[in-house]
């Protein structure tokens, strides 16, 4: 359908600006956001609460192969080149690998993703695989962030510029994973191709914030254990804290600092790896906003207009404004979860779930 419109509660802008009207597609942009003081259901595709589609800053597909880990430590779960993680991804098979992270996707857009980022394992070979299991798929855009395949003591020239041939960037683990004069050719190498350098820090604890700030990269994932001084630097900041509580790196309110990190810098949110959560961003922003920020509306923004602009897509994405992509989600406020709520953000981001989706577009 090249044109339609899509009516009733919309959070309109970077600010999520509560008003009842239409939203107006054309060949999939929003050409209107019309104030109206009443919308009558049968104008519309849908009637709702219109919000932007939600955003994944960060996720690792790859490990979409293993469910339910056991509680371990970080390093034992996911650290290179032994993790349990590791060793599974070394064993699947290519075909194996690419329909479990199509499975993944798919998930992802059923619960109201449009756009997330990876951070893929395996060099080009990882990279292929997500681009067959995004064959076809239409529903959820993929940011590919590849690596090396492992933390090696010496540099293959020819294997990063592959990977940044396929790549919009490089997603690396700490820079304890790898020797420092190969981690800051590599990354040299991206920003010299403008190229994405996106890199975990901070997670276990702050002994490699300070060699990832050095790095300058575009966005660190995780600074769970930053210092003030250190989330200070004002590089974006992708938070993912059910994964921190699942591996017990993360508590309640502290750990990561997130209402101090959005006094300096931007601050996204991401689910990170399918072994460990679901790529539910509802059920993330549900646990951000009861354990950590309880702030609503800032929440939402996490998951919208400032993981699109760490992504560097806030110009087509990430809010509800005329010229950008119709990225839409319709909730069902009279839904048995919902009816009755008062206010519309809170509900959203405290309980909304995927079966509240109307429909998105």
């Amino acid at each position: 359908m090249d044109e339609y419109v899509v009516g009733g509660k919309v959070l309109h802008g970077h600010d999520l600006e509560l008003v009842t009207g239409y939203v107006h597609v054309e060949r999939g942009m929003i050409v209107e956001v019309e104030e109206r003081s009443t919308v009558k259901p049968e104008d519309c595709r849908a009637c709702g609460v219109v919000i932007p589609s939600l955003i994944n800053a960060h996720t690792h597909l790859g490990d979409s192969i293993i469910k339910d880990m056991p509680f371990d430590t970080l390093d034992k779960l996911v650290r290179p080149p032994d993790s349990i993680k590791h060793q599974a991804l070394g064993a699947v098979s290519t075909e194996a690998l690419a329909q479990a992270m199509r499975r993944s996707l798919t998930d992802a857009a059923s619960t109201g993703t449009s756009l997330l980022a990876d951070f893929r394992e395996g060099g080009i070979e990882g990279i292929n695989a997500l681009k067959t299991a995004q064959n076809s798929l239409k529903t959820v855009r993929v940011i590919i962030l590849g690596r090396p395949n492992d933390a090696r003591d010496y540099i293959v020239e020819d294997e990063i510029d592959t990977i940044l041939d396929h790549a919009q960037g490089l997603g690396l683990s700490g820079t304890n994973d790898f020797n420092s004069s190969i981690i800051s050719y590599i990354t040299k190498r991206a920003q010299e191709r403008g190229k994405f350098v996106a890199i975990h820090a901070g997670e276990k604890d702050a002994s490699d914030v300070d060699s990832a700030l050095a790095l300058d990269p575009d966005y660190l994932i995780h600074m769970t254990h930053a210092s003030k001084h250190q989330i200070e630097s004002r590089i974006p900041i992708i938070v993912c804290p059910r994964s921190n509580l699942m591996t017990g790196v993360g508590s309640s309110f502290r750990h990561p600092p997130i209402a101090q990190m959005l006094e300096s810098t931007i601050v996204g949110l991401g689910t990170d790896n399918v072994m460990l959560n679901s790529l539910n961003m509802f059920a993330e922003m549900e646990f951000v906003s009861k354990a950590y920020l309880r702030d609503d509306r800032k929440v939402l923004q996490m998951a919208t207009i400032n993981n699109a602009k760490i992504l560097q897509r806030d110009h087509e994405v990430g809010s509800i404004e005329m010229g950008k992509r119709a990225d839409l989600l319709i909730i069902d406020d009279r839904s048995n979860n919902l009816c009755g709520t008062r206010n519309i953000i809170s509900s959203v981001v405290r309980r909304a779930r995927p079966d509240d989706i109307i429909c998105s577009t």
